[in-house]
């Protein structure tokens, strides 16, 4: 079933404890593996304490510790967050982050996996998440599809994204590393984000070219398959963007940072999950089997250099992945 949801901020009426518990037991389990006595922290915005009440409750039943900490919500993807929320973040064992705008490159996020943490950012989630769409995969097997795809990516010098609407990206990768953000995190260092499963790379700073054209979401302004958003990629930047009122809300975004650096074209992925409903939630969106999205701004959180004032994403369907050439994921389908 999918919900006609367009804004980040909208939910589709709250979900219950009871419809929420099973999907939180399952990423305290699969997705993270909590042992007994592990401090579990949950660093939320004050949007989303429904959600982390939820997250702590299944926690404690698997026998963890949890201790929530929330926070006026950023107003950006990518903006960092009060200092104590870094602490608290840093010194968990695992840690989850349901909040209104993105974490995954944060300060908080970095010095948690630096210390040996692992746990999974939350971005733009909905209640709803917990109970039905990405959540219901099997996340084994979307990390082993990971796998398969980052094991050619590792060892690659180039990459290139295609899709029969016009996106056309090609960047150099030599040397960076893969990020796995598969759903399983079991593992000191490990992330992902919830209800997502992608694997990712940044390209090498300056080689990224080419036009991708956004028909899935834009984040942070919502559903975009009405009204595409073409963008124009040079020496590694985003130099044009066309379109209607999402590309006018990605245009005004990107100068109200009064930063070059929030134009770094930041991130080539592809999504890894079946089960995630397409034009329903940001996560899911990002992480369907079949789609892909490059992210805009920073990277340093994922294996680049910039450390730029946000991160979006911009995600189109029927993606294509070529590596050094070679055709490996066909519109979600394996063939190398």
């Amino acid at each position: 079933m999918s919900w006609p949801i367009e804004h980040f901020h909208y939910v589709p009426g709250p979900s219950s404890f009871i419809e929420m518990m099973p999907g939180a037991v399952k990423a305290m389990t699969q997705c993270a593996g909590v042992k007994l006595g592990e401090n579990v922290v949950i660093a939320c915005d004050t949007n989303k304490l429904r959600l982390a009440e939820v997250l702590a409750a299944a926690a404690y039943a698997v026998g963890g510790v949890p201790t929530i900490t929330a926070f006026p919500p950023t107003m950006a993807h990518g903006a960092q967050v009060p200092e104590p929320v870094v602490g608290a973040c840093a010194r968990s064992d695992v840690y989850f982050l349901p909040t209104s705008w993105s974490m995954t490159h944060t300060d908080a996020r970095i010095a948690a996996q630096q210390n040996g943490a692992r746990g999974s950012t939350m971005c733009e989630v909905t209640e709803d998440v917990l109970c039905a769409g990405g959540i219901l995969a099997d996340y084994e097997a979307c990390d082993d599809l990971g796998q398969r795809i980052g094991a050619r990516l590792a060892v690659a010098s180039s990459i290139r994204m295609t899709t029969p609407a016009g996106t056309d990206m090609t960047a150099k990768i030599s040397n960076r590393p893969v990020q796995y953000e598969t759903g399983l995190f079991r593992e000191p260092g490990q992330f992902g984000a919830l209800p997502n499963s992608e694997v990712n790379i940044s390209p090498i700073g300056g080689t990224a070219e080419g036009v991708f054209v956004g028909d899935v979401r834009l984040m942070g302004f919502g559903v975009i398959k009405d009204q595409p958003v073409t963008i124009e990629v040079r020496d590694g930047e985003v130099s044009k963007v066309t379109g209607g009122a999402a590309a006018e809300y990605l245009e005004h975004t990107l100068k109200s940072f009064d930063d070059p650096s929030a134009y770094n074209l930041a991130e080539f992925a592809v999504g890894l999950n079946p089960e995630s409903r397409p034009y329903c939630t940001n996560l899911e969106d990002l992480g369907k089997l079949g789609f892909g999205h490059h992210g805009i701004g920073s990277n340093y959180a994922i294996g680049g250099d910039v450390k730029a004032p946000c991160h979006i994403d911009v995600i189109y369907k029927d993606a294509s992945l070529e590596i050094d050439g070679k055709l490996v994921l066909d519109k979600g389908v394996f063939v190398a």
